[in-house]
């Protein structure tokens, strides 16, 4: 079986627990925010550039807050972070549309889309970071 005491094989348990609970939410959300993109009309690019910023301003929060002086459950980086934020965000998508982007001759989006998703990534987890970590 496992050469793992009974309690550390019921707290990896329940963090891939944490974590499949979280990412089936996260992958329901990402959906929702496809589906709403693209039922407006607008490029699914908008939709990969949302869920990557939102979810590096949530990430950064999580991790400033969990890590500050606001401790909470040791689940709660698993569920949310790993779990939701992780399965709502993709960067393998994000990867594929730039690739696309150059194959299609669209240089200047090609460029333009993956610095400012960067820049916007970055900027948005700075202001998650600053806010979770308020005391």
């Amino acid at each position: 079986m496992t050469d793992l005491p009974r309690t550390q094989v019921s707290i990896a348990g329940r963090r891939r627990a944490a974590v499949a609970a979280g990412g089936a939410i996260g992958a329901i959300l990402r959906g929702v925010v496809g589906e709403i993109v693209v039922t407006s009309g607008l490029d699914p690019l908008w939709a990969t550039l949302f869920v990557n910023v939102i979810g590096s301003l949530f990430l950064g929060f999580l991790i400033a807050w969990h890590t500050g002086q606001f401790r909470s459950s040791p689940l709660v980086i698993p569920f949310a972070g790993i779990g939701i934020l992780g399965a709502f965000t993709t960067f393998s998508l994000f990867s594929v549309e730039v690739f696309e982007l150059f194959r299609t001759g669209d240089l200047l989006l090609a460029v333009v889309y993956p610095i400012g998703m960067i820049g916007l990534g970055l900027a948005a987890a700075l202001i998650g970071i600053r806010t979770g970590g308020r005391r």
